[in-house]
């Protein structure tokens, strides 16, 4: 089951930078306080937790998480009890989204980086003795990042395809960590049968094999067989996820102060600028802007620097 919890269609708009036609698509639309890609996922993970009668929705992810926030929201509106397990990282920590969370009232949970390696174990626990009190607990994974909440991108490239000609692009640039946008938007050009590649930026240290692991298994999963045409850039992660190098917060001044649009330290801003400097003989693009805009206000003192 799918719910209609998003604005949409979300504007796609052209802009030139440097000299290049990038089009933006602005799902940093997508609502005010669940902003951004996550959105998207949710409307079918939600829908699908609906519909096997959960009560309480667990999932995870940084403190500063887009997904978490998003998630809690949603969550809350459907009159779901959350619950947040989120790894340990403190810069930021009692602004942003964390702060949104615990406004909203979510239990959130502090798991240190070790603990975070067995997230999934950690919330299956969780959830069992939830079940043993008369709860019936959804576990989201991180990011919303599995076959159904990728669902919400094929049907992001389908929502493109009557706005615009995609036939028009030479490539989607997409920032990728988890895999789920990546995979949904690739799995929607090729069922559409588009002659368009599909950029994913990675934002992380993770090897890109695990990357590419994951989306060769959502693919699957997604009913689509050929897993040609992935294409991971790597280069602009800088010191790891979360972490934005003095050139991606530049990047987020360029862009706010050429076109009003704003993006976000941890993954639009190294991808914006994975975009422009990898786009070569490309002459236009399509860039997903996946929101994080509240992840802003927990980067204040190291936006100082460039202000």
């Amino acid at each position: 089951m799918k719910l209609e919890l998003a604005r949409k269609p979300t504007p796609l708009e052209k802009y030139i930078f440097e000299g290049k036609e990038i089009w933006i698509k602005r799902d940093d639309m997508t609502d005010f306080v669940a902003s951004g890609n996550k959105i998207r996922k949710l409307e079918y993970l939600l829908g699908d937790a609906i519909e096997k009668k959960s009560d309480v929705v667990i999932t995870c992810g940084a403190v500063q998480s887009n997904h978490a926030r998003a998630t809690n929201y949603l969550s809350k509106r459907l009159g779901m009890r959350v619950i947040l397990y989120l790894k340990e990282w403190y810069p930021g920590k009692n602004s942003g989204n964390f702060l949104l969370n615990e406004l909203m009232g979510a239990e959130i949970n502090i798991v240190t980086p070790k603990e975070y390696e067995d997230i999934d174990k950690i919330m299956e626990e969780k959830a069992k003795k939830l079940l043993e009190e008369g709860r019936r607990a959804y576990i989201i994974p991180e990011g919303g990042s599995n076959y159904i909440g990728s669902k919400g991108y094929e049907d992001a490239v389908f929502e493109m395809s009557r706005q615009v000609d995609l036939d028009y692009f030479d490539a989607i640039y997409v920032a990728t960590s988890s895999a789920g946008t990546y995979a949904g938007i690739l799995s929607g050009v090729k069922k559409l049968n588009l002659n368009l590649e599909v950029r994913g930026v990675v934002v992380h240290k993770k090897p890109t094999e695990v990357v590419r692991e994951k989306i060769e298994e959502i693919l699957d999963q997604l009913g689509v067989e050929d897993h040609s045409g992935i294409n991971l850039i790597r280069g602009f992660e800088g010191k790891d996820y979360a972490y934005p190098s003095e050139a991606d917060l530049k990047m987020i001044k360029y862009v706010a102060s050429e076109s009003g649009i704003f993006l976000d330290p941890v993954y639009t801003s190294k991808a914006f600028r994975g975009t422009l400097e990898t786009m070569g003989d490309q002459e236009k693009v399509i860039f997903i802007h996946t929101g994080g805009t509240f992840g802003l206000f927990a980067q204040i003192d190291a936006l100082e620097g460039i202000l």
